[in-house]
């Protein structure tokens, strides 16, 4: 029983892994797009490049980007959750 709950613990943090590198890479293009086409409307001085990457600097720092590691605390709560009821009935 415990080797089969340890695979599985192993596999579900592979899949989440990747979940979250996929959603991470998305979030930081989103972000990065974001920010071009604030600077393309214009009334921003500077260079492109220099807003970008002093926007890109503070969503490294941001809540949104720290809020991507739900991505495995919510499935591991889940099913945590469901293993307990299911277990207590």
């Amino acid at each position: 029983m415990i080797l089969e709950l340890a695979r599985l613990f192993v596999v579900a943090m592979v899949a989440l892994t990747v979940v979250r590198l996929v959603v991470a890479v998305y979030a930081r293009s989103v972000e990065r797009e974001r920010l071009e086409k604030a600077w393309d409307a214009g009334g921003i001085p500077g260079t492109r490049e220099a807003f970008v990457r002093a926007g890109m600097e503070a969503y490294r720092k941001s809540l949104r980007r720290k809020l991507l590691w739900l991505v495995y605390i919510l499935p591991m709560a889940v099913v945590l959750g469901t293993a307990y009821v299911a277990n207590t009935q």
